[in-house]
């Protein structure tokens, strides 16, 4: 008894094969420029902003009783929540470092921080955006 066995032929297989394989090439390539151009894109959209829109002033401190008051004034044109505080002796060490992870600035908003604690009246505050690290703005407490 023969058997009548039909298949596809090794050649026609190849030529599926590698269509299949460059298929698959062609989705992942796609998939990943968008991807990547859309995170490239976001980045660009996050340093514009911090580099154009960001600003922030501390417009007073004051020192009494081992607290020290600071004032800030958002004036730029993007939210800003998140701050680090440093309060600086004269000598230039840190008195004192406090975060405020909850402090809601809208633009064109001022906030009111306290850092108690200290023991003595510090020359320099220090406060730094975590929204924006590159945003810092130091003022005399004198």
């Amino acid at each position: 008894m023969k058997l009548n066995s039909k298949g596809v032929s090794p050649l026609i297989a190849t030529v599926l094969l590698l269509l299949v394989a460059v298929g698959v090439g062609a989705v992942i390539w796609t998939w990943t420029t968008g991807f990547v151009g859309k995170t490239t894109s976001e980045a660009g959209q996050v340093t514009e902003n911090m580099a154009t829109k960001g600003s922030f002033e501390i417009t007073s401190c004051t020192y009494s009783g081992g607290t020290l008051t600071v004032k800030l004034e958002n004036t730029g044109q993007i939210d800003l929540n998140q701050f680090r505080f440093f309060a600086i002796n004269s000598d230039g060490t840190t008195a004192k470092t406090q975060d405020e992870t909850d402090l809601d600035m809208p633009a064109g908003a001022t906030a009111k921080v306290t850092i108690s604690g200290l023991s003595a009246k510090p020359a320099k505050v220090k406060a730094m955006s975590l929204d924006y690290t590159n945003l810092t703005v130091t003022a005399d407490c004198s």
